[in-house]
Parts: structure tokens; sequence; C-alpha cells
């Protein structure tokens, strides 16, 4: 019978790969506690209505990539794209903006339909946090602070991190405008998906790779000659903070993102690690947001970590084993209540060891060869010897030790020493 396999580009991780996911949401999501952001649960599946009007009708997430379908009472349902419409919804619908300023934190996967590469998958993860009720731009400088500090936690390799000022709605309307009568005369020089981008969805043109589309950007208007003078005077002094902070920056004037409901600020975090593929963190204010979803105005700003792509810039020697291992093995059927009585002792006292036990394989040395290839730091051997003298056979198999025969007092003595630190 043919294998069954998985969806393409669903994203599974293998228990070595999760160890150091594991470890690493554990730390993005207690240095998000640190600055007060609490958790929120959201569902996967949302009304796709939510993403028509949030994201935008004329987007690529909304028009190509989402995975949609109609439940059985026929409403359209979508597996949810991203993850901010929905916390938004979340937030409104819950009271909490009623409540006063919010600062919420969420993660799980996203899913989009675009073709797999490294770094892109149709089911992606992210860790995201959102604050509401804030006006002033400091909780953008915060949250740049926050990335920054976080990412240097994290030893990633100078990340490199592109910032940009939208204006408000209106200012991005006038400059699509004149974007768009600047381009239509000279459409056919446009790459193929410029031109179907170029009606419905000007500003997503400043996103082409393309070399010949590039060079008539740099020729055409510029979305800060658009830009109201109170938001550039915003831009102007959050600059001027990020480098008091010294967090190194670069503006990007094509930097618009794939979503519609972003105004004023907006950045990326990108590394040089993941080739073409290389935005591992993206965020920005959206104020306009909250009154798309019904909602009253609700200012608002977040970003979200693409976690793929965060765990291919980490290097994997960050990351130590997370726990030591020992394996009990019971050379007899009828010492298996002993040895598991063991393993709950050994569990209790030492919660930073992994435990584990087990009969005889094919047999004792070729065993013993496994174990060290799997990882594992100690064993300990139970048979008719030592049950006989109240022993056990204890061995490192991290050094070359000889295997020798101690009491159990003993044997937890070696491994509160060889612990201390873990």
């Amino acid at each position: 019978m043919k294998k069954i396999q998985k969806i393409r580009g669903a994203h599974e991780i293998n228990p070595s790969e999760a160890k150091k996911w594991s470890e690493t949401t554990k730390k993005i999501i207690s240095f998000f506690e640190s600055y007060s952001y609490e958790e929120i649960r959201l569902p996967i599946i949302e009304n796709t209505d939510l993403f028509s009007r949030s994201v935008g009708e004329e987007t690529d997430i909304v028009n190509k990539e989402m995975f949609s379908f109609e439940s059985k009472s026929g409403k359209s349902l979508s597996l949810r794209p991203e993850g901010t419409a929905s916390c938004l919804r979340a937030a409104i619908e819950m009271g909490l903006t009623d409540l006063g300023p919010q600062r919420l934190y969420y993660h799980g996967p996203m899913y989009r339909y675009e073709r797999p590469q490294k770094g892109r998958n149709r089911e992606f993860y992210q860790l995201s946090i959102e604050a509401y009720g804030f006006k002033k731009f400091n909780i953008e400088l915060e949250m740049i602070d926050l990335s920054y500090k976080l990412f240097s936690r994290l030893n990633l390799f100078e990340p490199i991190l592109e910032i940009n000022s939208l204006g408000s709605e209106a200012s991005q309307k006038k400059f699509s405008d004149a974007l768009k009568e600047y381009l239509l005369p000279l459409k056919d020089q446009l790459d193929l998906d410029s031109q179907k981008r170029l009606l419905l969805n000007t500003l997503r043109i400043l996103d082409s790779k393309n070399p010949e589309t590039q060079k008539l950007l740099k020729k055409g208007p510029k979305l800060s000659q658009f830009i109201e003078t109170h938001s550039l005077e915003k831009f102007e002094e959050l600059k001027e903070r990020i480098s008091k902070k010294n967090i190194p920056f670069t503006i990007n004037e094509n930097l618009v993102r794939g979503l519609d409901y972003y105004n004023d600020v907006v950045y990326e975090w990108k590394s040089n690690q993941l080739g073409s593929q290389n935005t591992f963190c993206a965020g920005g204010r959206y104020d306009s947001l909250s009154k798309k979803l019904g909602g009253r105005d609700i200012p608002a700003a977040g970003f979200s970590i693409g976690l793929d792509r965060l765990m291919l810039a980490i290097p994997d020697d960050s990351f130590k084993k997370s726990k030591k291992k020992i394996m009990i093995i019971i050379l007899e059927d009828s010492f298996y209540s002993f040895g598991a009585s063991l393993a709950d002792k050994l569990r209790s006292q030492f919660q930073q060891l992994s435990v584990r036990y087990d009969g005889l394989e094919s047999n004792l040395k070729a065993q013993l060869k496994k174990l060290i290839k799997e990882n594992y730091d100690f064993v300990i051997i139970l048979g008719k010897e030592e049950i006989k003298n109240k022993l056990l056979s204890f061995k490192n198999l991290t050094k070359s030790e000889n295997q020798v025969s101690l009491s159990e007092q003993e044997i937890f003595k070696i491994l509160e020493t060889n612990l201390k630190d873990e």
C-alpha cells in the first residue's frame, strides 16, 4: 500500500529540531512577559470577512493565498493567514480594549498558499506582540528596542533593521495614485507581477525584486513627498531616538508591507543568513484597523516573528542539550517494578534529568554503544547480581570510566554533583 505523505508545504518538526524550537519559544515568551505582555489564545479558523476587511481585498494574501472553504451552514471560513486581525478582533469581542491599554502576545501556526521553498512554507509559525491604546510612538520605540535586545540574546548574527514611514491612509492613497499615473505609460517595461498589481494594489510594486522595475521606481514619485508634516516630524524623532539607543538601522523607502492596515511607522528585521526569504520579523502601527473590524478608534502597534526563518538564522551551537539523560537497563523482566520505582525516585529528585528504563535488547555491549550514539549521559544496569548484592551497576557514558557497582545513595550523590550546574 502506498505511503501517505504530508501535505506539500505543511511544516513538521523532528524531535531534535523541536528542542531548539521549544527552548527558543520559551526564551521569547519569557522576554515578552518581562515587558508586561500577557498571553491571549486565538482560533486558527476565522470568518473570511475578517481578513478581507483588514488585510485588504486586493492584496495577494486575500486574492491568492488564503485557505478558504464553506461551512455546512454556508459561511465562508478561512485558516488564518496572519494573527494581527484575529488578535484585535478577539480583544474587541472580549472587551479588553474597553479596560484601557493592553499588551498581548500569541503564537501558533498560520496558513498561506505560497510556493514552498527554504524559509517559506504554506504552514508557518509566528510569535507576535500587539499593543492597544498607545497613541505616542514610544510604543514603536519600545518594540524596536525590545526586538533588538531579544535577537542579541538569541545570538543572531548582525540582524538588519529597515524602517519607513507610510504616513496616513490619505497620504498613501495620494502616493498610490501618483505612482499609478507615472507607471501606466511604462506598463510594458514592468515585470509581470508588477503589471498585475498596477491597477489593484499599486504600492506592492515597491516590493518588486526585478532590477528593471526598480530602475523605473527610482525615477518616479516618492512616498515621502506625500506624507503629512506631523507624520514626518514623528518619524524624524523616532529615528533620532533609535540612534541614541545605538540600534543600527537603514531607511528603506520601498518598505510598505503586504497588508493594507498599516500607517506611519513600519519596519522589518532581516538576516543575511537566510537567502532570498530574509525577513524574519516585521511590524508597525495600524491605528485604523479597529474601525474596519467594527470597533471604536483604538491606536495599535505590533510585530510578528516568523519562527521558521528565525530558527534558520539562530546558530545551532547556541543551544545545549536540554536535559541530561539516564537509562536504566533491566536484565530480568521480574525486576521491572524495581526499575520503575528507581526511575520515579530519579525523576522526583532530579527534575533536570531525563529518565528512561527498558529491558535488555540484543546484547549489553551493543546497547551501551547505541546509548552513546543517542547522547545518553549515564546508565544504570539492574540484574540478578545487583539485586543480590543490593548494589547497582553505574557508568558515566560521557567519560572513559569503567562500570562500577554502587549503592543507590552513592549514585544519587554522583548525579547531584554532575547536575548541580544544569
